[in-house]
């Protein structure tokens, strides 16, 4: 029964107005808002309960049995390569590499001091686009070549613009340059991206080759992120593969701008001992972790990356960072945290010495194929990803 005498609390009232105004809100935006929406289905990528999966096949048994390349072609064709079909990918990406002009590597001598190493990837792809041999064929075979080009050129572009100079020579005049399929004990062309990046002229071992493949192939292809769908809306306005991965390394690095990637990889290599890294987390309660870590299901390809991440205990450096690492999973998991994909890559590239302001940049060349696939899928599916606008009307 109701007490005519008593007036509702002010705060109350006001917070009951705050809650309706914000319900309002939300209704509004999503009526405008493509969050949630489905655009189309994926045969890419595949979330089991035992696991991920890329085109059917789990990302375990790919990344225990399988070079990043030849899951490439996986993506871009939806079946693994035959020994035949490998041999000429390989050998397409190989001659492209030695094949790239002199004069696009000119071009980064013209850009400004402090470029950050993730935004010289769009003007990369840029470049490349403009000496490509068919620019005019959109078909998905020509693309599908485009993409084994890219492969081969963009690594050794982004050498020049990172190193001034080759860190490893052209396809075919060293040993160190060609595939491991060719022979045991030559780099795999993520083990080469891996000597790029770290910018050095100290030999990759095996240890560090390996677990460079399973970080690219972990970190190929995710589930829908902006990046991913500019790459489809674009493919499906322009039909042009490489305005499709323009457009999305140019969200990718626009997402990045305060580099979370840098940020962690950083922070990692700051800490001297597990203590250390333990303090940190609890000065920061209650603002908790900002990257890398989320109140979700495993994703199998964060274990794939920690025991990737167990083979490279080989320096005091690499053994501090690793406990440190460790010592944060466990404090977060004790409240429901566990760490995404993105943390799990950080923690090995930190561990293969990739520098911290080079993690961003990796991570965007894996994508590159995972960028690929869905433009071309998207392209097939003839799905328009265009969304219509509603307009004030005239007065």
């Amino acid at each position: 029964m109701k007490n005519p005498g008593k007036k509702p609390v002010p705060g109350m009232v006001a917070g009951l107005q705050k809650l309706v105004g914000d319900l309002q809100k939300v209704a509004t935006t999503e009526e405008f808002s493509l969050a949630g929406k489905v655009c189309a289905s994926t045969s890419l990528l595949g979330f089991l309960p035992d696991g991920v999966s890329y085109c059917g096949h789990t990302v375990q048994a790919l990344a225990h049995q399988r070079q990043f390349d030849e899951v490439a072609w996986l993506l871009l064709h939806g079946q693994l390569p035959d020994d035949e079909q490998l041999s000429d990918w390989d050998a397409l990406i190989a001659e492209s590499a030695g094949g790239l002009q002199a004069s696009i590597g000119e071009m980064f001598s013209l850009l400004p001091p402090g470029v950050r190493p993730v935004d010289l990837l769009p003007f990369a792809i840029s470049l490349l686009a403009f000496f490509d041999p068919a620019p005019g064929d959109v078909c998905a075979a020509a693309s599908v070549a485009r993409v084994g080009r890219i492969l081969g050129q963009l690594p050794r572009l982004l050498d020049l613009a990172l190193n001034g100079a080759p860190s490893i020579s052209a396809a075919g005049t060293d040993d160190r340059s060609m595939l491991s399929h060719t022979g045991e004990g030559l780099l795999s062309w993520s083990g080469r991206l891996l000597q790029i990046l770290r910018g050095s002229e100290s030999a990759v071992t095996v240890e560090e080759d390996a677990a460079m493949n399973v970080l690219m192939i972990c970190q190929c292809l995710t589930e829908m992120r902006p990046a991913c769908f500019t790459a489809r809306a674009t493919a499906v306005s322009t039909r042009s593969l490489f305005a499709a991965l323009q457009s999305a390394a140019t969200v990718y690095a626009g997402q990045t701008i305060n580099d979370p990637w840098q940020w962690a990889g950083e922070l990692l290599r700051s800490f001297l001992t597990p203590d250390q890294a333990a303090s940190w987390y609890r000065s920061r309660d209650p603002e908790g972790m900002p990257f890398g870590f989320a109140s979700s299901v495993p994703d199998a390809r964060v274990r794939l990356m920690q025991d990737a991440s167990g083979t490279l205990l080989g320096s005091i450096d690499r053994i501090r960072a690793a406990a440190a690492a460790s010592r944060l999973e466990k404090i977060l998991a004790t409240r429901n945290q566990l760490p995404t994909i993105d943390w799990a890559a950080v923690r090995l590239m930190t561990l293969l010495e990739i520098p911290a302001d080079r993690q961003a940049l990796t991570i965007a060349l894996a994508r590159i194929v995972g960028w690929s696939a869905q433009a071309l899928e998207q392209q097939k599916s003839g799905i328009s990803l265009l969304p219509a606008l509603r307009y004030a009307s005239e007065s």
